[in-house]
């Protein structure tokens, strides 16, 4: 599997006092840091962020529709309910970020890491995720129906009536994760797991196909 590029910061990033003013003005933003920002509940929606790092700060229910981050650290927000939908991420990493229902469905992830991440009721539908990294994270209820998923992993991730139902998977890792509750079997088709957890979805993997197991 392909190896994720990793953000490319300049050395001197500069203190960016009021990270929401200058998104609601919809201003392109780049080579900064922001710390202990409030940015929930801003709208923004042709702002770009890049060369970025973003500490401790909230984004929560903020909409962030078809805005792009590029070469951007995210450490410790909060992105719960935050709506991404038709973005674009490219060379974006997320660490321990509280991202329950965040809505980055049509979005294009590419070269993007979630680590330590809570994306329970995420929406994921018909985005295009290629060299995604998802470690240590908790997925329960996310909803890929219909993406694309091209050279992704899953390590040590709870996938707990997670839906794959109609994904696309082109060198996709689940070994590690829990998988034993996910949602559209069907959609692993082209997935690499691990012995253990076929054993775990043995049974619903057979109903799923019509196979009929008898030892009569």
């Amino acid at each position: 599997m392909q190896v994720t590029a990793q953000p490319q910061l300049p050395p001197n990033l500069t203190q960016l006092a009021n990270l929401s003013a200058a998104l609601a003005q919809d201003e392109s933003l780049s080579g900064f840091t922001a710390d202990n920002q409030d940015v929930s509940r801003v709208t923004a929606k042709a702002a770009n962020i890049s060369e970025a790092k973003l500490n401790k700060s909230s984004l929560a229910e903020a909409d962030l529709e078809r805005m792009g981050f590029a070469d951007t650290t995210l450490i410790r927000c909060d992105m719960t309910a935050t709506n991404c939908a038709d973005a674009s991420w490219r060379r974006v990493v997320l660490n321990n970020v509280r991202g329950s229902g965040i809505k980055l469905q049509t979005t294009s992830l590419q070269d993007v890491v979630f680590e330590n991440c809570k994306l329970d009721l995420a929406n994921f539908r018909f985005s295009k995720l290629k060299r995604v990294a998802f470690k240590d994270c908790v997925l329960d209820e996310a909803d890929f129906y219909s993406a694309e998923l091209s050279n992704v992993s899953f390590r040590n991730c709870s996938l707990n009536k997670t839906t794959f139902s109609a994904v696309k998977c082109k060198v996709v890792d689940l070994r590690g994760s829990d998988i034993t509750g996910i949602l559209g079997l069907e959609g692993l088709a082209g997935t690499t797991i691990d012995s253990i957890q076929l054993v775990s979805i043995s049974h619903r993997l057979a109903s799923t196909l019509k196979i009929h197991v008898t030892d009569e």
